[in-house]
């Protein structure tokens, strides 16, 4: 939807402000993203189990989640950028961490500051883009974040595996990339000129008698938040997979050899599963809650004959099926809880919402980790992979049921 237009002055101001938000939102994801090559280089190096390697990567998601739970709203209080920018200095901090790190310990301090970041950037600069759009296009606005979140999460994993492909400073210069852009994106942020009347800090706002919000849904919503949020988690159980132990599965299980082309089947599954959302968005919901839980379960079968038959192109087009069965599966999930929540309390249902994908995402990496340890990662893989198609297909049938979805 648009509204009144705004002044070629006005216009400029808002544009610079969007650059600086969007350039939060690539570089806390882009942050967030280009570890995933590099823990089976770290898990080489230092020796430890497939348990502590997704434990480092869990943290991560313990600092989101504790962000979300605590801060999710204060933006709204204290202002836009004046949440972003210390966002920005935790991911910096956590791009340091990684350079220093030497050990299990310092991977884990340096994965809990980067998801402490992530928290509070990515909701504080979603919604300073929704404020910011010229003529109040929310739909361009939502198109421009997600834009930017996919270039993030594909150039992240590419830059770590090009490192890898080079050899010397593979652990240190990406991070030096990330420090480079935390610093440049927080120098726009408090120079770009910024609407006065736009996400700034309330006037009455005092920030010692700010107390954090409790998550709750409506009991009138639960059930269609928890289809919801069952669809979502559906769709982030293959991702976290790639994220954390993608690497390590191609080298592992399907004959790969080199880290840099291990590293960049990750890179291509966020790339395709972005990429798949974009396709999606003008796609009735009731045929993708058919399509997509589909595709997914064909990538998994795909997974699972790659892992059998150690087949490097089986692997490479399960990475393309399961990105883009996942992809139109979160379409679904976004939709489903964007539609039902009321203005008044769509925050909180959001932020619980996001609450539930990100501890399937700790929930899964961890179980395939501990999993893997006791039984051997091959076995764990092709047990996931039924486990994920079984919810997939519990979904769909769900989903006719209630008639929520149709096959034509």
């Amino acid at each position: 939807m648009t509204g009144t237009t705004t002044s070629p002055a006005k216009e400029d101001r808002r544009c610079l402000a969007m650059v600086a938000a969007l350039l939060a939102i690539f570089t806390t994801i882009f942050a967030s993203n280009l570890p995933t090559p590099l823990y089976s280089f770290w898990q080489a190096r230092w020796g430890f189990s497939s348990t502590a390697l997704t434990a480092v990567f869990s943290i991560y998601v313990l600092g989101v989640v504790t962000t979300l739970l605590t801060l999710g709203s204060l933006s709204d209080k204290l202002g836009r950028r004046q949440m972003m920018v210390p966002g920005l200095l935790f991911i910096l901090g956590g791009a340091v961490a990684f350079m220093l790190a030497e050990g299990i310990y310092g991977l884990g301090l340096a994965r809990i500051l980067t998801g402490i970041g992530t928290g509070i950037v990515t909701g504080a600069a979603s919604a300073a883009l929704v404020e910011l759009e010229p003529n109040e296009n929310w739909t361009r606005a939502a198109t421009l974040s997600a834009l930017f979140f996919t270039l993030g999460a594909f150039a992240g994993p590419t830059v770590s595996s090009l490192a890898l492909f080079f050899g010397s400073g593979a652990d240190l210069w990406p991070f030096m990339v990330i420090v480079a852009l935390c610093l440049g994106t927080i120098t726009l942020l408090l120079t770009a000129p910024w609407p006065a009347h736009i996400g700034q800090r309330q006037s009455n706002f005092r920030l010692r008698a700010w107390r954090p919000t409790t998550i709750k849904v409506p009991r009138e919503l639960l059930g269609a938040f928890v289809f919801a949020a069952a669809t979502i988690c559906l769709a982030w159980s293959t991702g976290s997979l790639y994220a954390s132990l993608g690497p390590s599965l191609a080298m592992n299980l399907t004959g790969i050899n080199d880290r840099a082309v291990a590293g960049l089947f990750a890179a291509a599954w966020q790339l395709m599963a972005g990429l798949s959302q974009f396709a999606c968005q003008r796609q009735p919901l009731n045929r993708l809650l058919i399509a997509g839980p589909s595709i997914l379960i064909a990538g998994l079968m795909i997974m699972a004959a790659s892992v059998l038959l150690s087949s490097p192109g089986l692997f490479g087009l399960a990475t393309l099926a399961t990105a883009t069965g996942a992809g139109a599966t979160g379409v679904v999930a976004i939709a489903s809880i964007s539609q039902v929540a009321p203005p008044a309390e769509r925050g909180g249902i959001i932020s619980a919402f996001y609450l539930m994908a990100y501890l399937t995402m700790a929930s899964v990496v961890l179980g395939v980790g501990f999993t893997s340890d006791a039984i051997g990662f091959g076995t764990t893989v092709l047990g996931f992979t039924t486990l994920i198609s079984l919810a997939a297909l519990t979904l769909m049938i769900s989903a006719v049921r209630s008639g929520r979805a149709t096959f034509w």
